[in-house]
């Protein structure tokens, strides 16, 4: 399945990112919302380390901590 991709601005440099690849990643429904807590809490978990999601096991990856970040950072603005 073709996923979407959307042009996204952060300081003024626009690029392409796949709607919805946090939230796949993590096996939640698209309907749900991230609060910033929720995020900084998975952000410092350390890459390989397993962690538990929403009462799914999950391992933190590389991908996975960068696209949390990102999440981040889209929600200052």
């Amino acid at each position: 399945m073709p996923y979407k991709k959307e042009k996204v601005e952060l300081d003024g440099e626009e690029f392409m990112i796949k709607k919805g690849a946090l939230k796949r990643s993590l096996g939640v429904p698209q309907s749900y919302t991230f609060t910033r807590p929720e995020l900084n809490k998975l952000k410092k978990i350390e890459v390989g380390k397993e962690f538990t999601f929403q009462g799914k096991k999950r391992k933190m990856t590389e991908l996975l901590k960068r696209r949390i970040t990102l999440g981040l950072n889209l929600m200052k603005k």
